[in-house]
């Protein structure tokens, strides 16, 4: 949903200044003093202690949506906001839209604040399932919203079918919206934020309905949006996805801002470590010995290969047991939590 970016100020002309007979020159400049960048002037996205709380017909409480949520969100980072149904994230992006008021806290877009209706000027958002109306052709609702974005009437053209062959739309510029899967769908809502040129995204559930092939597609075009200086903010319950390409990830539970970081800070080292081996016939003397070191083996989908998850203080003693046995060795692994492991232990 793209909205008009403001006008940019004209740059500050030179000092002025006058001889003693009255007549005015410009000053010789000075060496000039290294501007900071945008990036570290101010934060795409922040919040503190924003809170949201909704009454619950018939009774005397309040339902806590969004709870003292404290985020920081520099420019050009993806960051993704993770956590179970329910658990405020979609309540928060509605907040930072002016969709709904907080009920406490701030929220700043690019150091505006969010009731200014100039802090949205910069941000394309895509919601869960975008609607349009099903009768606009594909090519019709992008331009209709690049209008709405304050796009020159002489670049619309051009500016629609980049963003179209951006999200892979193109061929289908002149497809109805009726005509059209969920997953083309969505690529559509994308491309009608894209076409504001915003310089943060909001995305909620961006790879929904999309298929492998589109998720990569859409993998691919975020990083090049990031490798353009712009600032990603997503929504998903794909983690896989959200661990191989944020920078940082905030999880939600009840509200609560429960860990914020960057993946491989939030995941957890297990005191373990798996050794694959190559074992052609049962050996239920290693297996006995190893269950006392509080080992276990599994047998692996492949024919004679198992693996065996041992306690890292057990591993040089197994290699020697292995080595006794005549056993090959195809791989030693120390054991680490994946993001999804650690949101489940989070949540929980």
């Amino acid at each position: 949903m793209p909205v008009r970016e403001p006008a940019k100020e004209a740059a500050p002309r030179p000092p002025r200044s006058r001889k003693e007979d009255g007549s005015a020159h410009a000053e010789t400049p000075e060496t000039p003093i290294p501007s900071l960048t945008w990036a570290s002037q101010v934060t795409a996205l922040e919040t503190q202690k924003l809170t949201k709380h909704y009454p619950v017909p018939k009774q005397k409480a309040k339902r806590i949506a969004v709870d003292n949520l404290d985020l920081s969100v520099p420019v050009g980072e993806i960051f993704g906001f993770l956590g179970p149904n329910g658990a405020g994230k979609t309540t928060t992006i509605k907040m930072l839209l002016g969709f709904t008021r907080p009920t406490s806290g701030t929220a700043s877009l690019f150091g505006c604040a969010i009731d200014d209706d100039s802090a949205r000027a910069s941000v394309g958002y895509v919601p869960e399932q975008p609607y349009f109306p099903k009768f606009l052709t594909v090519q019709e609702v992008v331009r209709a919203h690049g209008s709405l974005s304050g796009v020159p009437v002489a670049q619309m053209k051009d500016r629609a079918e980049a963003c179209l062959n951006m999200v892979r739309m193109y061929e289908h510029r002149y497809t109805p919206l009726s005509k059209l899967s969920k997953g083309m769908t969505q690529r559509v809502g994308l491309a009608t934020a894209l076409i504001g040129d915003p310089k943060l995204l909001i995305l909620d559930e961006p790879s929904s309905g999309l298929d492998p092939v589109g998720r990569k597609e859409l993998r691919d075009l975020l990083q090049d949006l990031k490798n353009e200086g712009k600032t990603i903010f997503l929504s998903s319950h794909l983690l896989s996805e959200m661990e191989a390409m944020c920078d940082r990830v905030g999880i939600l539970a009840a509200g609560k801002l429960v860990a914020c970081g960057r993946p491989s800070e939030i995941v957890q080292a297990r005191d373990e470590v798996a050794v694959d081996i190559e074992m052609t016939k049962r050996d239920d003397a290693l297996t006995r010995e190893i269950t006392e070191w509080k080992a276990r083996m599994e047998a692996l989908p492949e024919a004679n290969m198992h693996r065996i998850f041992v306690p890292s203080s057990q591993v040089y003693r197994l290699i020697n047991l292995l080595e006794q046995r005549c056993l090959r060795m195809i791989s030693v692994v120390p054991q680490r939590e994946t993001l999804e492991d650690a949101f489940l232990r989070l949540v929980n």
